[in-house]
């Protein structure tokens, strides 16, 4: 079965994001704990590693950017007049957005922080160094909302992902992705959507663990998968976050042509328990925004 050297490549990568952190914690110690000397910077080292990494592989009009985005009450060719005299509605700042900067204008920018349209969105990414339990529920609710703001009719809305370096959810990584599932079902119980693409494509902890969101045709309900990261899989968080973010890049109406054969996941590696189906529920008169 062929892959096996995309897998491996993937693999340095991963490998390589890794120890570039740990270099940092190696130059930079904290006094006590883990971790280096300054929160602030130990957490922007670790956003500057994910997006940087990603960002090396991405298709060159895609950047990763941070900031907001901005939906302002005026028509756009995807919305139809139905947007016309909208408020103007923002989200909160955002660890990374990808956004098309070479279809796509900007509001604002200085440096890789910006104000963007929803329209150029492809991704939109929580990044943590360690994720905890305390993280998910906001996360996750932070996330929805951006979402809400770049759904279109008949196209695809942005990839959507929570991600440590690491993560304390719980001790074990199949009890952690487990518990991701009892919240997103907890949240997606609770609050009423626009579209599918509000609930996380994926959760994870680059290294041990990742909660992925698998495509389902039936309405009104998401399949999700966890996988403990094995020895030699550290490619799987990343592998995840790319395909995902492809997936919308060359979806239908974004006109990027058919998506090349980049990634590479062992047909043989199952995941680990059961997959759980997750129910969501559609806001009342939103029956335009369609599921791609």
């Amino acid at each position: 079965m062929g892959g096996n050297r995309a897998r491996n490549y993937w693999s340095s990568e991963m490998e390589a994001a890794l120890a570039a952190y740990r270099q940092f914690e190696t130059l930079i110690p904290a006094a006590k704990g883990g971790g280096a000397a300054h929160r602030g910077e130990d957490g922007r080292y670790v956003e500057s590693i994910i997006k940087s990494t990603l960002e090396k592989f991405l298709p060159g009009n895609l950047e990763v950017l941070n900031g907001f985005i901005l939906r302002s009450g005026v028509k756009s060719s995807f919305s139809g007049k139905a947007r016309k005299g909208d408020f103007d509605r923002h989200t909160s700042q955002l660890d990374a957005i990808v956004y098309d900067t070479k279809n796509y204008p900007v509001y604002q920018r200085f440096g890789d922080t910006a104000v963007v349209l929803p329209e150029g969105v492809a991704g939109i990414i929580s990044i943590k160094k360690t994720l905890s339990q305390n993280d998910l529920s906001h996360e996750i609710m932070m996330l929805k909302e951006a979402a809400s703001l770049c759904a279109f009719r008949n196209r695809k809305g942005p990839f959507l992902a929570l991600v440590g370096m690491d993560d304390k959810v719980l001790a074990s990584p199949l009890d952690s992705g487990v518990r991701v599932l009892d919240v997103i079902e907890e949240v997606f119980s609770q609050e009423k959507c626009i579209s599918y693409e509000e609930m996380p494509g994926f959760v994870g902890s680059l290294r041990r663990w990742s909660v992925h969101k698998t495509h389902k045709k039936s309405t009104q309900s998401a399949n999700y998968q966890v996988y403990v990261h094995r020895q030699g899989e550290e490619h799987l968080g990343l592998q995840f976050l790319l395909k995902g973010i492809l997936d919308v890049y060359y979806s239908q109406g974004r006109e990027h042509g058919g998506q090349p054969g980049f990634v590479s996941f062992p047909s043989s590696r199952c995941f680990e328990g059961t997959a759980r189906e997750i129910k969501y529920h559609l806001k009342g008169g939103v029956k335009n925004i369609k599921k791609i």
